[in-house]
């Protein structure tokens, strides 16, 4: 079973499969796991009455656009066409957010030195301060994963821009040079129809050129008469026999 590129509207994608769905993966697991920690985190502040950190709120939104994001771009892209020019838009906007982000949360850890520390009850004072620092280790290398997957997106959302509008010329998809191959293959069988050039009439029954123009000459045999007892009479001249010579004699 060959597997087909994507063609929706008679456009193919541009985008190389494999790596296209492979950063958009990281980008969803990514996005999902970011908010659904920030979301917990989040929770529990309110029942605290603490106020929300500004690096939570702009992890939340993030990671809640890059699944919007996601969701709309797959759907132009299984059903309509996903322009690489519009592809970049939405990564480049995302990409701002997610470094933001990133900056934010990795300042933050960094102060706490949660990172260089080991998640236990001992080093924390007890199992909910250690749960809490695994959260935020998973949660800051979720925050990495995001930020580089979407600045590798928005680099291929670049490179395909690039490939499709270079000189003019649309880039033509390997399965569409393979069609186009076998499309060149068929081409060059030869054909079985009977060619009649080079064919040369009998000289016997070829034209005789004239003074009012060429007539047909046939074979001298042909040309005798066939009477109705199956005889041949010959039409070039009288039959002389030896009783109309005798009656000549006579007179």
């Amino acid at each position: 079973m060959v597997l087909k590129r994507n063609v929706r509207g008679g456009v193919p994608s541009p985008y190389p499969r494999f790596l296209f769905h492979g950063l958009r993966s990281a980008q969803l697991i990514a996005a999902v796991i970011v908010s659904g920690i920030i979301a917990y985190f989040i929770y529990y502040l309110r029942m605290e009455n603490i106020p929300i950190p500004w690096t939570f709120i702009v992890l939340f939104a993030v990671s809640l656009a890059t699944i919007i994001a996601l969701t709309v771009t797959i759907c132009l892209y299984n059903f309509t066409y996903l322009a690489p020019s519009f592809n970049i838009v939405l990564n480049g906007s995302t990409s701002i957010l997610w470094a933001m982000g990133f900056g934010m949360l990795t300042w933050s850890v960094r102060n706490s030195h949660v990172l260089a520390r080991q998640c236990t009850g001992k080093e924390f004072g007890g199992e909910a301060e250690a749960s809490v620092c695994r959260d935020y280790k998973a949660l800051w290398a979720m925050a990495l994963c995001g930020t580089v997957s979407t600045f590798a997106a928005l680099a291929l959302d670049i490179h395909t821009q690039q490939k499709t509008t270079k000189r003019g010329v649309y880039a033509m998809p390997e399965d569409d040079k393979q069609a186009q191959k076998l499309a060149t293959e068929l081409k060059s069988i030869p054909s079985m129809r009977v060619r009649t050039q080079g064919y040369d009439i009998p000289r016997e029954q070829g034209p005789v050129v004239t003074g009012s123009g060429p007539t047909w000459q046939l074979p001298e045999e042909d040309i005798a008469y066939h009477n109705r007892y199956g005889a041949e009479e010959e039409t070039h001249g009288p039959v002389y026999t030896d009783e109309p010579n005798n009656r000549l004699l006579q007179h």
